[in-house]
């Protein structure tokens, strides 16, 4: 910190003539009034690897920060009357509001439940239909990416539209056998602008495309693309479960934690009542 020495040298030599009353073996940087902003205070804000020019910067506007604020702090006291500089309430509500944010923070967190089963996902999932939306469109898709010098073109270009388990087995083994990519996604939900962004075809409206088309067939230099679309659903619909699992974690582990505050609100209300250490008095 020997840089810190370029901007306080003027406000130690300054300061070192003051009669006011200073902190024994600080050395002070800034005065409003009688606070004192001490170097020693300083030590602490420039970060390791900071350029001496940045270092100096940081340390000037922290002492003007800390200068206007005392500034202010001053001459609100000084035009403030006496019941409004009087602030006992506000710091005793806000010290009861940090004390019981502690205490309950630190007993969910002993207490709280965190493990999320799949059917407690799909139960809540079911509960709330109407909360979950997409925001784009989704599909359930079959992908084919083949060479175009695969004996099996016409075969794949066949079968890729079947829904027949036969075909689809036989399709799948076919496109092994020719280098080709397969997936269907595990019969999962997916964004349909992430299965487009694959393929070297143009859609400009998804939802129009959709409506209107179940298979798509393009080409580029070296490979033919098929894709059967088993089933949409357009921005607004219910989402499918897997895109919103997060989501519905969070969801749930809301409800444990509003539970659980309840019920340790109610019980410590409940013991000291028994105990007699409640009195409601009319």
């Amino acid at each position: 910190m020997k840089h810190l020495m370029i901007i306080v040298l003027f406000t130690i030599v300054f300061f070192s003539c003051n009669k006011q009353e200073k902190e024994e073996g600080k050395t002070p940087v800034a005065r409003v009034f009688d606070k004192y902003l001490y170097k020693e205070d300083l030590k602490d804000i420039v970060p390791a690897g900071l350029s001496p020019e940045d270092s100096i910067g940081r340390v000037r506007n922290y002492i003007d920060m800390w200068v206007k604020k005392q500034a202010l702090m001053k001459t609100a006291e000084l035009n403030l009357a006496e019941e409004q500089k009087d602030v006992s309430q506000e710091l005793e509500d806000y010290r009861m509001t940090l004390l019981i944010s502690r205490y309950k923070q630190i007993f969910m967190e002993q207490n709280l439940d965190t493990i999320i089963t799949e059917e407690q996902i799909e139960d809540y999932y079911n509960a709330h239909p109407e909360v979950f939306k997409i925001t784009q469109p989704a599909v359930i898709a079959l992908y084919i990416k083949v060479l175009k010098t695969s004996p099996n073109i016409d075969v794949i270009k066949n079968k890729y539209r079947s829904s027949r388990e036969r075909d689809i087995e036989e399709l799948k083994n076919l496109c092994t056998e020719s280098a080709a990519e397969y997936d269907d996604f595990n019969n999962e939900w997916i964004y349909f602008r992430d299965l487009i962004v694959n393929i070297p075809v143009r859609i400009d409206n998804q939802e129009k495309f959709l409506k209107t088309n179940k298979y798509i067939e393009a080409e580029d230099e070296n490979y033919f693309y098929f894709v059967a679309i088993k089933n949409y659903r357009l921005k607004g619909a219910t989402a499918p479960v897997k895109f919103v699992r997060g989501q519905i974690s969070v969801g749930i582990l809301n409800e444990r934690k509003e539970k659980l505050i309840r019920e340790l609100e109610n019980n410590i209300y409940n013991n000291m009542l028994d105990n007699q250490e409640i009195e409601i008095i009319n």
